[in-house]
């Protein structure tokens, strides 16, 4: 009996812990992100029809059709910017690190852990992404303006600036299509 009510314990704990993992959407926000905005070009990139821009499909170090191979890679802002260096996929060589507008553009408003379309951009860490983009933002602690650079953050969506070359943040490479 002792064995049965572990058992069923194990179980009830792994099923809560997924549950509370997953994907939350709410149906009382609009869904700009619908599956028909995107086209999977089934070859690790996939194109957002409204922006006109091509995405890789696995936040870098991640790979394979669901994104579950790898490990996802987390770089400071300098060396994100290097990451796309001789950077070639998918037969094209024109990857760059997406401004803070390209990046938001992603972030499914609608939905949380993570804020994004889960079809098109699968096991998408709900977690911090650099964009290319220099924050303008004050500074304080005595930092200079050139220390700062925007980030988003894929958990509920929000975007804000860090410091460029302390904190690791994962990268998602973009290209435009026109």
């Amino acid at each position: 009996m002792k064995k049965i009510i572990l058992f069923l314990t194990i179980n009830l704990i792994f099923l809560a812990n997924n549950y509370l993992l997953a994907q939350t959407c709410e149906n009382y926000v609009p869904n700009k992100w619908p599956n028909s905005r995107y086209t999977d070009h089934s070859n690790g990139t996939v194109t957002d029809n409204q922006t006109k821009l091509m995405w890789k499909k696995c936040a870098e170090g991640l790979s394979g059709n669901d994104c579950n191979e790898g490990t996802g890679s987390t770089y400071n802002w300098t060396q994100a910017l290097q990451s796309v260096n001789n950077h070639s996929f998918a037969s094209h060589d024109d990857w760059r690190l997406p401004n803070i507008k390209e990046l938001s553009s992603l972030a499914a408003r609608h939905c949380y852990d993570p804020s994004i379309n889960l079809s098109f951009f699968p096991n998408t860490p709900a977690n911090y992404f650099w964009s290319s983009s220099p924050s303008v933002s004050a500074p304080f602690n005595n930092f200079s303006l050139h220390e700062w650079a925007w980030r988003l953050n894929f958990e509920f969506g929000s975007a804000y600036y860090d410091e460029r070359n302390i904190s690791n943040y994962y990268v998602r490479l973009v290209r435009s299509v026109e």
